[in-house]
């Protein structure tokens, strides 16, 4: 016999012949343990992910895995180091800090880190994300790396074949060694036991390490020679793979063997036992194996995945209880939600449509394909044969146990054959579409014509029946799909019309009588029922095109749809109940688990062969619930699946890209304003259900939306202060804690309150230009208007002082004449030559708009003495000039003051009758003006003549009226213009003291309308 010894090397797998080795203690141990042969094929097919190069692995070769604090798997491949998060793969090389590209074996490190072994240059460690030499010589000698193990914080690092050496988790490399073998040992493994002990499985038996030291183990049972793998269970036992065998060890002693008679030549080359005591095992080129938890079958899982001639490098259990299954040149395949088992044509089956499920009374699985029956009996899947061995096809549509009679409803080609014996069963066929055989022993067939017959014994001829129409009279097209009795021995008859329900049936007479019951009223049950269901709890149900319908026979009420999740949208198939009297609902669209209110779905995303439910069937005595599909047949174990828990997700932030920076620090987050466009890279790692992820996310106070992507990309967001929080939930799962992230956009200046102050300033201001703009505009207008009013009030104040009042003139010309007949020509010549001074001055200033009030002065004196002359001693007169009061250096508006004079004399003093005072007074006032004081200058013309009342009935309208118009035209022209009070007032003295009377003109002149030329 030759032996072979194995090491991975860059090619993969080498075999080195060996030796062979002895078993000297095989025969005294062989009668103290249990040997399980491997003789035959177990069926069922786990579901799986399978992930190869084309889906991003750097290479299909796959030496080793694990998986990280984070939840990220890591492969070790023949191209590099790769992360993966169940949808995509990063790959890392020599460009990121690996020392080459072939990367044998993974190990976590103490405090998170990865140490990553390359087979011939060093390890490197994976540290905050950064890749780094770590050894790449032990005392200065070169190593190669295909395995690790880690005790405590000492490290080993071997190959198969190789030297053992070690060293700390630390830079120091003084304590780095070798562990010393003997040259004639090969190291072929090691593993390390809960009690603490490394045993170093070797080409001479099993050997454990003290002080540096391998010192031989001897095992009772375990004969010496070459052991391949090792793990342990939690019981304190563990499987060592060999030759052709798997040896169980406790106590230090062999207590089971599993021998491989196909593969006897075979060795075991990687072995793991799972959470749940599973052990998995792969052998040399031939695949894996599965030997269950409490169970002595092995199952060859890995033919029926396809892998019988594949290397299995190694498996690995997530957190989720998924399995790893690393290959060389295949990829890595990642076993989902072993709750599941599948069975499909590779099984065994016939056909994968599996249209129905029964279970016969000595434990065998019926499954009615559309291609013949098939028999699930202990573990293995055969079809129905007949007595010559010829499989029979037909499209089946039920199937019905009976002690041992099954009676099978099918459409054959060979419609010939009415019975079949399988073992101990009898096969009936019936060519009719549905068939149910009651309590009392009646047999009822449904047909396509609206009709069945009810026979009080099994027959396959149908001559001189009676069929029994189900709705109307007459027979017609409609099929009976489904007959089933209940609890209280109704018969319900689902039909493509709906549903009929027969009660009171009496067989003795002919016809035979019953009562046919409808419901007309109910949407589900006036349509195509496909399937009917009673359960333990008097309860019958119902499945239709329209949804689902119970019917409680207790109360004869009706419960419809049952609040399933988008069943509108499903047409459901098939009803089970399990022990728990949980309701299972079969749709087209996956499987739905109604368990006091609470709702899951299980559909492809969870490992079902297919979403399209076709059948159901819950095996009581096993706990299980067959669930037929359209691509085969799954197997729920529900003690599995109750204790199954859905991992808590998570939402991890890989990376936020924000304009031309990529950020991996999350805390404080500030953008500049030109990174206003933000892509968020987020994950959460689900293995089992990879597809089934889904996220929602919130902005600051925006609605939640639900997305399927892994990532968001927010565009053109204004500045401030954001708020992003984001969920992730699985199918069946709840919703993750919520992650936040805060972060901050800076404003442009055109966006800070800074740009808006100068804009609103900016705009205010122009504002204000404009207006003041308007303002000059305006006043512009207004000011050349007033010029133009002022310009013709002064010519027509020149033009009226440049004419002496004709009455004033004819009465002069009627006194000088007066004189001139009185012989008084000295008198008339003073008259004369005083009038002609006064003319003369007149029109020296009828051109100036401003005179001295001197000249003022002057001028109302010589017209007061003329006309004193004239009158002779009938008034007098005074002129008062206030101390501050200058004369020659006051400038005042021209003849503002004499024609309110000659008003005075001629209307009031003269008409008086009495000898009249005319009082002409010069003073400054200060006056208070928009809350400010001017100094004014007050002229005041007062008389006590007959005032301003009687003036006005004698007064006839003449020139001096028109006069003082115009001077008042021309004042408040200029009051206006400068914005001043009233400058003329006009007072009857009669109103002011009592007993007296006269006038009295009041001429306010502020300082815009006088000028002091002292001043200049």
């Amino acid at each position: 016999m030759i032996k072979y010894k194995i090491t991975r090397t860059i090619l993969g797998i080498v075999l080195i012949k060996s030796p062979p080795f002895k078993y000297p203690t095989l025969i005294l141990y062989s009668l103290m343990i249990f040997i399980f042969t491997f003789q035959s094929l177990y069926s069922q097919t786990p579901p799986y992910y399978h992930y190869t190069s084309s889906d991003g692995l750097p290479s299909s070769t796959v030496f080793d895995m694990l998986q990280d604090k984070e939840g990220f798997m890591w492969f070790g491949t023949l191209n590099g180091l790769s992360r993966f998060d169940g949808k995509h793969f990063i790959n890392f090389n020599e460009k990121d800090g690996l020392n080459s590209v072939v990367i044998t074996t993974l190990l976590h490190g103490i405090n998170g880190e990865i140490y990553i072994g390359n087979y011939e240059k060093g390890i490197n460690i994976l540290r905050n994300g950064k890749i780094e030499n770590f050894r790449s010589k032990i005392k200065g000698t070169n190593f190669n790396t295909s395995f690790f193990l880690r005790q405590d914080n000492k490290i080993y690092s071997y190959s198969s074949y190789g030297r053992i050496v070690f060293f700390n988790e630390n830079t120091d490399s003084s304590k780095d060694g070798f562990i010393v073998v003997h040259p004639a040992t090969f190291i072929i493994r090691l593993a390390r036991l809960s009690n603490g002990n490394i045993l170093v499985l070797t080409s001479k038996g099993i050997f454990r390490i003290e002080n540096n030291k391998l010192i031989k183990m001897n095992i009772n049972g375990l004969p010496d020679g070459y052991y391949y793998c090792l793990a342990e269970r939690s019981d304190g036992s563990y499987f060592v793979g060999a030759k052709g065998a798997v040896y169980q060890i406790n106590n230090n002693s062999v207590i089971n063997k599993f021998v491989m008679n196909s593969y006897a030549n075979k060795l075991i080359y990687s072995i793991y036992c799972d959470k749940k005591n599973n052990i998995w095992f792969s052998i040399l080129g031939k695949g894996f194996f599965l030997i269950p938890s409490g169970s002595n079958k092995i199952l060859n899982l890995g033919e029926k995945m396809g892998l019988e001639n594949t290397q299995i490098d190694g498996f690995y259990e997530d957190k989720e209880e998924n399995i790893w299954i690393s290959t060389f040149g295949k990829g890595v395949f990642c076993l989902n939600n072993l709750y599941l088992r599948n069975y499909s044509e590779k099984d065994g089956l016939t056909n994968n449509n599996v249209n129905c499920i029964e279970k016969e009374k000595s434990g065998k699985i019926l499954f009615g394909t559309i291609n013949g029956i098939n028999i699930l009996d202990n573990g293995i899947i055969s079809p129905l044969k007949n007595k010559s061995g010829k499989i029979l096809t037909g499209y089946i549509n039920d199937i019905k146990s009976y002690d041992k009679n099954i009676y099978i409803n099918w459409a054959s080609e060979t419609p010939e054959i009415k019975s079949v014996s399988y073992k101990d069963l009898n096969f009936h066929f019936v060519n009719f579409p549905s068939f149910y055989k009651t309590r009392s022993g009646l047999y009822i067939y449904g047909n396509v014509g609206n009709d069945i017959r009810i026979l009080n014994e099994y027959k396959t001829k149908f001559k001189g029946t009676i069929p029994i129409t189900i709705f109307g009279d007459s027979l017609s097209t409609n099929r009976i799909n489904a007959i089933v009795e209940d609890s209280k021995n109704n018969i319900w008859i689902g039909t493509s019309l709906g549903l009929c329900k027969l009660s009171e049936i009496n067989i003795k007479t002919t016809p035979i009588k019953f009562t046919k019951t409808f419901f007309p009223d109910n949407p589900v049950l006036s349509s195509k029922i496909n399937s009917i269901y009673t359960d333990k709890k008097n309860r019958v149900w119902f499945t239709g095109v329209k949804g689902i319908a119970c019917y409680d026979l207790e109360t004869d009420s009706i419960a419809n749809n049952l609040s399933i999740i988008d069943l509108d949208n499903s047409l459901p198939t098939s009803v089970a109940i399990d022990s728990k009297q949980r309701i299972w609902i079969g749709t087209m669209k996956g499987l739905y688990l109604l368990d006091n209110g609470k709702t899951k779905f299980l559909n492809r995303n969870e490992g079902l062969p297919s979403n399209e439910i076709l059948s159901l069937y819950f095996d009581d005595e096993k706990n299980s619930l067959y669930i037929g599909t359209s691509d085969g047949i799954s197997l729920l174990d529900m003690t599995s699946f109750d204790s199954y828990v859905n991992p808590k997700l998570t939402v991890q932030m890989l990376n936020i890209k924000a304009g031309d920076s990529v950020y991996t620090n999350y805390s404080n987050l500030v953008f500049n304003p030109e990174q206003h466009d933000i892509f968020i890279n987020y994950k959460t790692i689900s293995y089992s259900s990879p597809g089934s992820i889904k996220y929602k996310y919130k902005l600051n106070d925006d609605p939640w939306i639900e997305t399927e992507n892994d990532f968001l990309n927010f565009l053109a967001l204004k500045h401030g202060d954001y708020k992003l929080q984001i969920k992730a939930k699985t199918q069946n799962a709840d919703w993750s804690k919520t992650y936040f992230l805060s972060f901050r956009i800076l404003p442009r200046f055109i966006e800070t309150i800074w740009f808006e102050i100068l804009l609103i300033s900016v705009l205010v201001s122009l504002f204000v230009l404009i207006i003041i703009w308007r303002l000059k505009l305006n006043n512009k207008k207004i000011r050349l208007e007033l010029e133009l009013t002022e310009k013709i009030n002064n010519l027509k104040h020149q033009a009226l002082s440049a004419m002496m009042n004709p009455h004033f003139i004819f009465n002069s010309l009627n006194s000088v004449q007066f004189l001139i007949n009185s012989k008084k020509n000295e008198e008339a010549n003073n008259y004369i030559a005083m009038m002609a001074k006064l003319i003369r001055k007149n029109l020296d200033t009828a051109g100036n708009g401003f005179i001295l009030l001197s000249e003022e002065i002057n001028r109302l004196k010589l017209y007061l003495d003329l006309e004193k002359l004239r009158f002779q001693e009938r008034f007098s007169y005074e002129i008062i000039l206030g101390e501050d009061v200058k004369p020659d250096s006051l400038l005042i508006p021209n003849m503002i003051i004499q024609p309110f004079v000659e008003n005075s004399l001629w209307h009031g003093i003269i008409n008086s009758g009495n000898n009249g005072l005319l009082t002409i007074s010069f003073l400054f006032e200060n006056i208070e003006i928009d809350s400010i004081i001017s100094k004014s200058l007050i002229i005041k013309v007062t008389d006590n003549g007959v005032g301003i009342k009687q003036a006005k009935q004698n007064r006839r309208e003449d020139h001096i009226s028109k006069g003082i118009q115009i001077i008042e035209e021309r004042l408040k022209l200029l009051s206006t213009k400068m914005e001043l009070p009233k400058p003329i007032i006009l007072e009857d003295l009669s109103e002011r003291y009592v007993n007296s009377h006269g006038t009295e003109v009041i001429i306010s002149l502020s300082s815009p309308m006088y000028k002091d030329i002292s001043i200049n």
